[in-house]
């Protein structure tokens, strides 16, 4: 067994300190919500191949953020990309959402930071949760810029999530991300986490995260270890070997995650080309996924990875692993941590914690 879970001071905000400009930028995109959709409209809209519409909301920040952040951030230092996307999730996640307690934990040497919903009788008290991995392409992204979605998740669904300190490339590449992830589900599945239920467990995460929740089933799989209740999938990278689906070519550009986007995260998450053929990376190339965590699986109907998310739906389904696939018509890639700007996010949050609830029997 290993030593107890590490502790330390409660959490009650997001860290990272943001700039006079970024602050009145995010309070005036907070707005955004209360603007009706016909003046949105103004700014234009957006069709997909398949007729769906962009939401007006989102096309409406996209200007905004297109304009504040002109610069390909695939050509910046991982040191600037990661300030960039750390003020993005800012502006868009919305004013903070109270929750019963935050606290910092070190679970077998990662970090993680424990949110537990409103009601929670003592930080003792066994509740269902779900461990969460943050989006990023395994290069940025934080426990900071998806505070909003744990919270909504926490506190929507009723459950605790950890959210979980992966190390990120390019200091730490594959497989550091996996490992880490798989060490605290591990931990969390054996008992070893005060406040969690171990019988009930759930894993779940967006983009390079949704990857990760993948990637962790596949290998409990493996090991014959014991599968969480569900694994939740948003938006997941499933393919670093094969990016030419149609989905990669029509949103290329222009819809926050770009084509040379992923190339670059690519090539700092991998140390070898080979690497990409591996079912840890590309789980979409894994030769059985029979008998996994059953999935709920979201795409966005305007992100280069929408097809190879449905497509691994499609896998899991064929191999009998129960699965609810969503597809959100008029969101882009970002949506899980974009709840305070765009009524879509919200809705399809409020979703996925209802699909939480029934997974973890509550």
């Amino acid at each position: 067994m290993n030593s107890p879970t590490e502790t330390t001071a409660p959490i009650h905000s997001q860290h990272r300190q943001h700039s006079l400009f970024n602050q009145l930028s995010a309070r005036a995109g907070w707005v955004l919500p209360n603007i009706p959709e016909i003046l949105l409209r103004v700014l234009g809209t957006r069709t997909n191949s398949d007729g769906d519409r962009l939401d007006a909301d989102v096309r409406a920040s996209s200007l905004v953020t297109d304009l504040m952040h002109p610069a390909d951030y695939s050509h910046q230092p991982v040191a600037k990309t990661r300030a960039v996307v750390e003020d993005a999730a800012y502006m868009a996640g919305g004013r903070v959402r109270p929750v019963g307690s935050v606290v910092e934990e070190q679970i077998r040497g990662v970090r993680v930071r424990h949110y537990r919903p409103t009601g929670a009788v003592t930080p003792d008290q066994d509740l269902p949760t779900l461990v969460y991995f943050h989006g990023g392409g395994w290069v940025v992204g934080s426990l900071d810029s998806h505070d909003s979605t744990c919270r909504w998740l926490c506190e929507s669904a009723r459950v605790a999530v950890l959210a979980v300190d992966y190390r990120l490339a390019p200091e730490h590449p594959f497989p550091a991300a996996p490992d880490d992830c798989c060490a605290v589900v591990e931990a969390a599945m054996a008992g070893e986490v005060r406040g969690v239920d171990k019988k009930k467990v759930a894993i779940g995460g967006d983009s390079a995260g949704g990857n990760l929740a993948a990637v962790v089933c596949l290998r409990r799989k493996r090991q014959g270890q014991e599968q969480p209740r569900a694994q939740l999938l948003f938006v997941p990278v499933t393919n670093l070997a094969q990016m030419d689906t149609p989905s990669h070519k029509e949103f290329a550009k222009g819809y926050f995650l770009t084509h040379a986007h992923m190339r670059w995260y690519r090539d700092q998450y991998l140390t070898d080309e080979a690497q990409r053929q591996d079912p840890d990376v590309s789980p979409l190339l894994a030769d059985d996924v029979s008998g996994v965590a059953p999935a709920y699986v979201a795409v966005a109907g305007f992100d280069p990875l929408r097809d190879e998310g449905a497509a691994y739906a499609d896998k899991l389904r064929q191999a009998g692993v129960p699965v609810s696939f969503r597809r959100h018509p008029g969101l882009i890639h970002p949506f899980v941590n974009s709840s305070g700007v765009w009524h879509g996010a919200a809705r399809a949050l409020d979703e996925a914690a209802g699909v939480l609830r029934a997974a973890l029997e509550m």
